[in-house]
């Protein structure tokens, strides 16, 4: 597994950039790179700096996470410790915590607990706003299993908007169904909904009018990363 470090020497190799030529275009220090990359430094504040230098994200260089195809710019998504966030420097930023669902007997009885994660998923306030999002109705989640490969695969991150709950043919929802949480894409049919998984040794699973009390929306999926 690389390295915040490993990514920063691999990327700044590929462009053929010295430490000091990388240091130079991110604003900080040929040593601060140095230290980066020996794995000295896990983190810096200028972040969104480096990421742009390198042509990359804030998100791979921290995580290793992929902003995948409805991802925003560079510039707009990261992921940062609570040290990195409080940066004046940084602009408006919003910070989305991680999330895992408890679920208990009974349809209505998901419960969002915030991940014990120093890790916070950070969108600029512009970018929420361009898509009409809410950070108070945001949640960021992993996914579990590979039942949505290619789409998405285990432990990739996923951005839910749990205030838009209706169901628009086609795309990925959290939902509950027969008490199991699932990500799927879900489908309206003349006698129910489909909940249709990408991998083709998952079947699809039904909404029927006698099973509708077991299902039950959580949030729509508006980001994904990977």
């Amino acid at each position: 597994m690389t390295t915040f470090g490993k990514r920063v020497a691999k990327l700044r190799e590929e462009k053929k950039l010295s430490q000091g030529e990388l240091g130079k275009i991110a604003g900080v220090g040929q040593s601060t790179i140095a230290q980066i990359e020996k794995g000295r430094n896990k983190s810096t504040r200028k972040i969104i700096e480096l990421a742009e230098a390198l042509d990359t994200t804030p998100n791979y260089l921290i995580n290793g996470v992929i902003d995948l195809s409805i991802a925003p710019a560079s510039s707009e998504i990261g992921s940062y410790t609570e040290k990195d966030v409080d940066n004046p420097d940084m602009g408006a930023y919003v910070k989305i915590p991680y999330y895992d669902i408890s679920l208990s007997a009974g349809i209505g009885n998901a419960t969002w607990i915030v991940r014990d994660n120093p890790e916070r998923l950070l969108f600029r306030e512009s970018w929420l706003q361009s898509r009409r999002l809410n950070e108070a109705t945001l949640k960021a989640m992993y996914v579990r299993g590979e039942s949505m490969e290619p789409l998405l695969y285990n432990m990739d991150t996923i951005l839910l908007d749990i205030s838009d709950v209706d169901i628009v043919d086609g795309c990925i929802y959290a939902i509950i169904f027969k008490g199991k949480l699932y990500i799927k894409e879900l489908r309206n049919t003349e006698d129910g909904i489909d909940i249709i998984s990408y991998h083709p040794d998952y079947e699809p699973m039904h909404v029927t009018q006698e099973t509708y009390d077991q299902f039950q929306v959580l949030g729509k999926m508006v980001w994904r990363g990977g």
